[in-house]
């Protein structure tokens, strides 16, 4: 493949992937390679795999995939949603379309084969492959390899932990690992279906379910039975400029302290607290950086559910027809760990306990909602396994992602990069768009700037 031009290689073609190509090619003079096994470009899991009724967890005035053009996305879907503005919620499966919009008008073209992979000219390249290893410049693949001036890594989230089943178990027909992988046809809909987790796949989990007919009763179990909470209605306006948070403590509690007192205060001025909270948006990663590791570790195992449900909140919409299956006895929620799990024929018994209490439900359906796997040393991931067991990639402390460099190098000097949830222990808040998308502008300048 000959080269006549930089080239870099972005494995991962889920959001971050595919707006770094985008970025990288609308900068010209770059010829990208975006790697992606499944062959999907551009939605990735998080909008590849929902359905109409999931909708967006954040309004679309701040689900640009352009960060120095706010409006993009909200523009771009006036044109196919009648009425939709800044403030709608809408399907997930239509920002999909979207992100494929956005890869389409950056030209790609596409890759059968590494042969047909060029190099020699600008512009995008998608090629449907397994990435194996990253080393000395060359992307390594079963069938041969991509060499490259830099290397951006978007493995997105990783799948969910196992839950505590044996192996037999785990091939139960009752056992769904996949929250995103199953299909309701397959689920006894007369019998119990007991969710793990409580968060906003959960939710999205048990609307599916409930969309497919779904007659016996849902249980959501997590460790503490934290729903999301709704994100405001947007005809009630509110603002809340970021506080001032140089007197804050730095420790996990102390911000806590603080945080409440900025929540009392904004409410006594008629301001809604989810305003508050979003006030720190700007600040949150300097926050985080402030606390030493010993204080993020104590955030993480007593703090972090806390601050999830209120900071990564459902749509108004999704919140309520949540709230309506509870109030007609259809879905019920339970705090506490699963300790044991028994097949029973067809279903799964399953055993729920907290402190001295406990219950056990017979179920037609367990599955696994429990959300992106804290740690990664057992990375499903050949390729993060090879740069693990290399040394090249290293687990935070926490087991929250990798560490990086400030601007999202994978040790000093080296031309690889990362971008997307695992540079949680840098960043904390590496998930939503509002975020994603500034941190991929600001890391394809970092490339084009490493590249020169």
């Amino acid at each position: 493949m000959p080269r006549a031009c930089p080239v870099v290689a972005v494995v991962g073609a889920g959001f971050c992937g595919t707006t770094l190509a985008v970025h990288l090619a609308r900068a010209g003079e770059v010829a990208v390679v975006l790697i992606d096994r499944s062959g999907s470009f551009g939605p990735g899991l998080a909008y590849g795999a929902a359905r109409p009724i999931h909708l967006l967890n954040t309004p679309a005035g701040r689900m640009s995939a352009v960060a120095d053009d706010p409006e993009h996305f909200t523009r771009w879907a006036a044109t196919r949603v009648p009425g939709a503005a800044g403030g709608s919620f809408l399907p997930r499966p239509l920002y999909g379309e979207y992100l494929r919009a956005l890869l389409a008008a950056a030209g790609p073209m596409l890759a059968r084969t590494l042969g047909q992979v060029r190099t020699d000219m600008p512009g995008v390249t998608c090629l449907t492959g397994q990435v194996l290893d990253v080393s000395d410049g060359r992307v390594i693949l079963a069938d041969g390899s991509v060499t490259a001036d830099a290397v951006a890594l978007c493995p997105g989230n990783p799948p969910p932990a196992g839950l505590p089943l044996s192996p037999e178990l785990r091939e139960h027909p009752a056992h769904f690992a996949d929250p995103w992988d199953f299909d309701p046809r397959r689920i006894d809909h007369e019998a119990p279906a007991l969710l793990i987790g409580s968060g906003l796949t959960a939710l999205d989990v048990a609307l599916t379910l409930a969309d497919a007919g779904h007659r016996g009763p849902i249980h959501l179990a997590s460790r503490r039975g934290l729903l999301p909470q709704a994100h405001r209605s947007h005809a009630r306006p509110g603002h809340y400029p970021p506080p001032n948070t140089g007197d804050w403590p730095s420790t996990a509690l102390g911000m806590l302290v603080a945080l409440r007192q900025e929540v009392r205060v904004g409410g006594a001025a008629g301001v809604d607290w989810r305003e508050v909270i979003a006030s720190l948006r700007p600040i949150t990663q300097a926050l985080w950086q402030r606390l030493p590791i010993l204080e993020q570790d104590r955030f993480v195992r007593h703090l972090r559910p806390y601050w999830d449900s209120h900071r990564h909140r459902a749509a108004p919409a999704t919140h309520r027809a949540i709230t309506d299956l509870q109030r007609s006895d259809r879905l019920f929620v339970h705090a506490g760990r699963v300790a044991e799990v028994t097949a029973a024929g067809p279903r799964l018994r399953v055993t729920i306990v907290r402190g001295a209490s406990s219950q056990t439900l017979e179920v037609g359906a367990l599955i696994n909602c429990t959300g992106p796997a804290s740690a990664m040393l057992d990375a499903a991931d050949p390729l993060l396994r090879a740069l693990l067991a290399r040394g090249v990639a290293r687990v935070d402390p926490l087991g929250l992602g990798l560490e990086t460099d400030d601007d999202g190098r994978l040790g000093p000097g080296r031309a690889l990069f990362l971008a997307g949830p695992l540079r949680r222990p840098r960043l904390w808040e590496s998930t939503a768009v509002l975020e994603l998308a500034a941190q991929v502008a600001a890391l394809a300048g970092t490339i084009h700037a490493s590249l020169a």
